[in-house]
């Protein structure tokens, strides 16, 4: 087996000689799901996270959230939020903020069932996670995560690739998108800088839903800028979805992702580590 260069966040690093010779990506390594590659204060990291957590909730940016997804709501009792990506919570500023977000939209809104993966967690961050009232989803299902029927729930989606997006959309595709909030990257941006044609062909959920779509952009005025920066609330008012025919609901087979640097999936990550 040839040695892999593993960068300081855990990823090994993949040349990709098909886009550029000097073309690099990262995947996780196969052995760092959930492994320890570096000692982490837990009850340090915690209190960074809790610093993080009262600078967030002390900003106009924070309001603006909280109004926002309480308006959708309305009167509707939140049932589960679901978080994927992550990253590493123990060093990493923007993932600290990032979680920090997760983190006052569950106080604040009283959801206790709160639900997290990134495959690159470490343990002492799955103890983190732990230890702030939250659960480490073991598996790796590219978040495919079905929501409830009846009880809204949130995805939390911080800067992830469009195709796990495209994922979940796939595993819900249905009238019952209703049900569900979404904080993600900017489908708005997403379909101004790309053409329809590419959408269609990388992520077709998101280019089927993307017009009936309502979406409230949050603007990036959080002190760090690189932190929530293209990151809008996107919800599917029933009024609007109770209006399209079953032909549009016809989902067909999982999407299959294929010659992407920005999506790796865990069947490329099994590959790529032999």
């Amino acid at each position: 087996m040839s040695k892999h260069q593993v960068d300081s966040d855990g990823f090994r690093i993949v040349p990709f000689k098909r886009f550029s010779k000097n073309k690099q990506t990262k995947i996780p390594c196969i052995d760092s799901k959930f492994e320890e590659q570096e000692i982490i204060d837990v009850s340090k990291a915690i209190k960074r996270i809790q610093s993080a957590v009262d600078d967030l909730r002390a900003s106009d940016y924070w309001k603006h959230v909280i109004e926002s997804v309480s308006t959708v709501l309305s009167s509707r009792k939140l049932k589960t939020i679901v978080c994927f990506g992550l990253g590493h919570i123990g060093e990493c500023n923007i993932s600290r903020y990032q979680l920090a977000l997760l983190l006052s939209l569950k106080d604040s809104l009283n959801c206790s069932d709160v639900l997290v993966h990134d495959p690159v967690f470490f343990k002492s961050e799955c103890t983190i996670l732990d230890n702030l009232g939250l659960q480490v989803i073991a598996e790796n299902t590219e978040a495919g995560y079905v929501i409830s029927k009846q009880d809204p729930t949130l995805l939390y989606l911080p800067h992830c690739p469009k195709q796990l997006t495209n994922n979940f959309l796939w595993s819900n595709w249905g009238p019952e998108l209703e049900n569900c909030i979404l904080i993600c990257n900017s489908f708005a941006s997403l379909v101004e800088n790309h053409p329809k044609r590419i959408l269609k062909e990388t992520v077709p959920f998101i280019a089927k839903i993307s017009s009936f779509v309502s979406e409230i952009i949050l603007e990036n005025n959080f002190v760090y800028t690189d932190i929530f920066n293209d990151t809008s609330i996107h919800h599917f008012p029933s009024i609007t979805l109770e209006k399209l025919d079953k032909d549009f609901w016809i989902k067909g087979d999982k999407p299959n992702y294929e010659n992407t640097e920005e999506f790796i999936t865990s069947l490329m990550v099994e590959k790529l580590n032999i």
